[in-house]
């Protein structure tokens, strides 16, 4: 009985997949069938799945072909007299009705939570942007882009839960990514979405309002990230390269119109990023954003000062947050002129035991050698630096060890005033010769923000052969390297930052002894040996 059904079920979706077929060619082939489009929809949002698939797809070719022939445009005429009675207007607003109506079931199909269906509806809504596109720059001579249906398209996805990641995927590598006009104006309404006086219920149709709210949900903030983090691609220089999914007119009156501007998607680029920073972005999304930040947006932002108050802002936050920040705020400074106070004083305050400890540890050490790096900073500067994380290396795990001492040994090589660190000598007792201990013999404030007044300069780097003395022969030995005279080269800091205590295992079980290790006991020759206790009771 359940085969019959499935049977019956079968031949039903096929005979129903027939029907549209023959529908649509039957509109297709002569207007006179127009009203075979209600019985495509009826199909189209009727509950068989594959039906209905197969019905927007027919319904999207037969309005494609509306477009074309200009049966969806409202003459000049039409506009002027809304109440044209005439059959032509009649049926020319019946067809614009029943568009509106199929466009609206497109967004509901965006909104699905099925995602190849979500990817059919945006491929179909674009197909009609594209056909509207061309009758509007037709109609007006120039380049005219539909943003009005694109904006409420955009808003759908963005402030929908049910957004796939296929479909966030799908619209910024096959679209954005690769049609210059889509993404100029998905950055302009992005802007727009995301501002807090945007009202999308402004100018609602009779069909209800837009699927969004007031209110930038974290939905809408996690989408909009999505998508612009997968946007790889800026305009050209040359706009005979320009890439566009609605075309320009042949014979346009427009000297350039803006989306062929380089400096328009510039500014684009520049005020969506803005927009979508003033958002409140979950803790993820905002240390992604700083990871990014130095490479793929202070380079195409059309004036990178305007990143000056969120670096700053991010700098000032403190953890590891901050340590995110140093990249696009070195940025700014070196090659904007960002003129940032205490800025040495702030990157001291991030020396802590916990540095040693984040997964942003590289990334840390690696501008703190290009920072330290001038040999016009002064002596008192670099001694805190140095004193402080030799401090700290006492704490820290073997892999944080590891890069302190290269990092140590590279500051005291560049700046030869701060070498008094290590050859300052102790203090003797004048009768009796020995060596004066005192528990607050070390001058170092280490709790003193103020690097001038830490009096790190006045103090020595004991910590270092503490660490001479460390667990971990490997640190013990890097360790000594104070020891002997400052005639090797600097040691290159990038292969020290990586290690973690899997590399330190590996190489320790990968590394062949020279000679066997020393046993407390001779190795058995027999299983049970003369003294052992089974000898009295047996004997083999």
């Amino acid at each position: 009985m359940s085969l019959k059904r499935k049977h019956s079920n079968v031949e039903e979706e096929s005979s129903l997949n027939e029907v549209v077929h023959k529908l649509e060619a039957s509109v297709l082939s002569s207007h006179e069938n127009l009203n075979n489009i209600v019985e495509i929809y009826k199909i189209a949002s009727g509950d068989d799945a594959e039906a209905a698939f197969t019905a927007a797809n027919s319904l999207g070719r037969i309005y494609s072909a509306l477009w074309t022939k200009g049966l969806l445009k409202r003459a000049k005429s039409q506009q002027q007299n809304k109440d044209s009675t005439t059959a032509a207007a009649k049926v020319s607003e019946w067809i614009r009705e029943n568009y509106k109506q199929y466009v609206d079931l497109l967004k509901s199909m965006l909104g699905n939570s099925n995602g190849p269906i979500q990817i059919a509806a945006l491929r179909l809504l674009l197909q009609m942007i594209d056909k509207e596109g061309q009758s509007m720059c037709k109609s007006a001579g120039n380049y005219v882009f539909p943003n009005d249906s694109f904006l409420e398209a955009i808003e759908i996805i963005l402030n929908s839960s049910d957004s796939s990641e296929h479909l966030l995927r799908t619209l910024a590598e096959s679209y954005l990514n690769a049609y210059d006009d889509l993404r100029l104006y998905f950055y302009r309404d992005l802007v727009k979405l995301a501002s807090p006086d945007y009202d999308p219920f402004k100018n609602r149709s009779k069909r209800g309002p837009r699927a969004s709210s007031v209110q930038h949900s974290e939905v809408f903030v996690q989408n909009a990230f999505a998508v612009m983090n997968q946007i790889r691609t800026m305009p050209k220089t040359s706009n005979e390269n320009m890439s566009l999914w609605v075309a320009l007119p042949k014979n346009s009156s427009d000297a350039e119109p803006s989306v062929l501007s380089p400096a328009a998607h510039t500014r684009a680029f520049s005020e969506a990023w803005l927009a979508l920073m003033r958002l409140q972005l979950n803790p993820e999304i905002y240390k992604q954003i700083l990871l990014m930040m130095h490479k793929r947006i202070i380079p195409h932002m059309s004036d990178s000062k305007l990143l000056m108050d969120f670096l700053s802002n991010s700098y000032e936050t403190g953890g590891s947050v901050s340590l995110l920040a140093l990249n696009g705020l070195f940025t700014l400074i070196t090659e904007h002129n960002l003129n940032y106070p205490q800025f040495y004083e702030k990157l001291y305050a991030l020396f802590d035991r916990n540095l040693f400890h984040v997964k942003y540890r590289a990334r840390f050490f690696r501008l703190l050698e290009v920072f330290l790096g001038s040999s016009h900073l002064p002596a008192y500067l670099i001694a805190a630096f140095i004193k402080r994380m030799a401090r700290l290396a006492l704490f820290a795990p073997p892999a944080g060890i590891v890069t302190a001492i290269p990092m140590i040994y590279n500051l005291l090589k560049s700046h030869p005033s701060c070498m008094v660190l290590i050859h300052r000598m102790p203090e003797y007792d004048s009768e009796t010769g020995e060596e004066k201990v005192d528990k607050d013999c070390d001058p170092f404030i280490a709790d003193e923000p103020d690097l001038s007044k830490c009096q790190a300069l006045q103090s020595s780097l004991w910590e270092l052969e503490t660490l001479q003395h460390h667990y971990y022969p490997n640190i013990a030995t890097l360790a000594k390297i104070f020891n002997e005279p400052f005639h090797k080269p600097q040691f290159m800091l990038e292969d020290f930052l990586d290690h973690t205590y899997t590399t330190f295992f590996e190489s320790d079980t990968s590394r062949k002894p020279k000679k066997a290790p020393a046993l407390a006991t001779q190795p058995p020759t027999t299983l049970i040996r003369p003294g052992d206790a089974l000898s009295d009771f047996m004997s083999l």
